[in-house]
């Protein structure tokens, strides 16, 4: 049963008032920059945010629960001091005053508290069905390995068209998913303040999305038990049941994990990156399958926030992928993959090359020259008349104006070079170098908030882990504005 969740003017009063507990030498070590920061990300940070999300997660009665701003606080401090194990956590926090000062409380909470948190935010308990059949992991064909530092192309256009299909209305029929409460608790704590204190343009934001590969330390072979699924079959346990088999293009091997996906914004003004939406998917999941689903969730977790441009890699080079986003009313801006690309020819030696630009009879491609949005056409101009070369051999047989030859290529011409802006433009190239920042995020999550590193196995404790430590980016954004 939970009475009560402190507020942040609650919280404040009690570390003015309980300051006299301090000697001097947790005085010396408040004011070191670690502990000073840690104090102040703490202080912005209001759980009152999410009391409404809270109380839904309680029984109406029973004893009375450990107030869940205590636990919000544990766990981000926890993460900002980079410990790895709640048990090493807890530790430190029973036999250090200076720790318990900084959550909020004198009691601290003990680990099995730590755990029972996760278990509310995340609706699932591993320990309750980890019994499975030997071949719970579907092993991949060695004969299926993509070569050198390219990806594992595992899906088909049937699939995204599947997805284009459920996503159209949007995402509230998808809301049943482990993420959700976690997500709802990750928008409500950072993602809005963020908007309503001008670090996330609400309006015109140019946003990225993309997949990193979330290794676990987990054996795909389990431990064999003696009990029977069937009196046939032998079970097996496995520490991880939701984990799958998934390739990781940058180390060139297949992995057991997890696809931890993030859309991400960059505040050129600030210099930061802030995530605005994080979810974890399976580990063979492509990252055009997963873009999909997490960007109609996201849509569907922020509604006040819209976005004028996606950028994504060439993973997402696939036409129901632009299809929804021009749905959506947002700009994709998507790098092409190479191997699905080919030229379009128009008339004589005229042709549309695999960007989507006019190549003219003299080889040359044909500068952009303003977009129609009435007519949903983009006009190309000759690059002789406009003074980018200085000859052509066909200057007179082209076109007797002297404002030269005119191509306009429709939207439904080519699908995934429509819209206003031209593939690989100086305003494209311009607006797809804001794609680096969800590769930083990705970066940060893994290495500096140190996922990868805590050994922990189930997908719950990953997402619940991978949501605060998006929570504690968007308060180091908030600190570091403030300095």
């Amino acid at each position: 049963m939970l009475n009560h969740i402190s507020s942040i003017w609650e919280y404040r009063d009690f570390l003015s008032s309980q300051e006299t507990y301090l000697d001097s030498s947790q005085f010396k070590r408040l004011h070191s920059s670690l502990f000073r920061s840690a104090l102040h990300k703490l202080r912005k940070l209001d759980p009152g945010l999410v009391s409404d999300l809270l109380f839904s997660l309680y029984s109406c009665q029973g004893r009375p629960a450990i107030d869940p701003a205590i636990l919000i606080r544990s766990f981000v401090l926890m993460q900002h001091f980079k410990y790895t194990s709640i048990h090493n956590w807890c530790e430190a926090l029973h036999s250090d005053i200076l720790l318990q000062y900084l959550i909020g409380t004198f009691s601290p909470p003990s680990p099995a508290s730590h755990y029972d948190f996760i278990i509310r935010l995340t609706g699932k308990d591993p320990h309750l069905d980890d019994l499975h059949p030997k071949d719970l992991y579907k092993k991949p064909d060695p004969k299926d390995k993509p070569k050198k530092g390219e990806k594992l192309i595992n899906y088909s256009h049937v699939q995204t068209y599947y997805l284009l299909d459920k996503y159209k209305n949007g995402a509230e029929n998808d809301r049943n998913r482990m993420m959700f409460t976690l997500q709802s608790l990750f928008n409500a704590l950072v993602v809005i303040p963020s908007i309503d204190t001008g670090f996330i343009d609400k309006d015109n934001a140019i946003l990225s999305g993309d997949g990193s590969s979330l290794h676990i330390h987990a054996s795909p072979f389990g431990h064999k038990v003696q009990k029977d699924l069937d009196d046939s079959q032998p079970a097996y346990r496995f520490s991880a049941p939701d984990a799958d088999i998934g390739w990781d293009s940058d180390l060139n091997k297949y992995y057991l994990g997890y696809t931890f996906y993030s859309i991400a914004y960059h505040n050129p003004s600030r210099n930061i990156d802030l995530p605005v939406f994080i979810t974890l998917d399976k580990a063979s999941r492509n990252d055009a399958l997963t873009c999909i689903s997490a960007s109609a969730q996201f849509f569907d977790m922020c509604p006040d926030l819209h976005p004028s441009y996606m950028c994504l890699d060439s993973a997402s080079d696939s036409l129901p992928i632009y299809q929804y986003y021009r749905q959506m009313n947002v700009i994709p801006v998507i790098d092409h993959n190479q191997r699905t690309t080919k030229n379009t020819e128009t008339n004589g030696k005229e042709y549309v090359n695999s960007d989507g630009i006019p190549v003219c009879a003299c080889g040359l491609k044909m500068i952009p020259f303003g977009y129609d949005i009435q007519r949903c056409r983009t006009k190309y101009r000759c690059p002789f008349v406009l003074g980018k070369t200085d000859h052509c051999e066909y200057q007179d047989a082209c076109s007797t104006s002297d404002y030269g030859r005119v191509i306009y290529v429709n939207d439904g011409d080519s699908a995934r070079n429509a819209g206003p802006l031209s593939y690989r433009s100086d305003s494209w190239k311009s607006i797809y170098k804001n794609r680096t920042s969800t590769e930083r995020i990705n970066d940060r999550v893994l290495n500096d908030y140190h996922l990868h590193q805590m050994y922990i196995r189930d997908g719950c404790k990953n997402a619940f882990f991978s949501i605060f430590a998006g929570i504690n980016i968007h308060l180091d954004a908030w600190v570091k504005n403030e300095a």
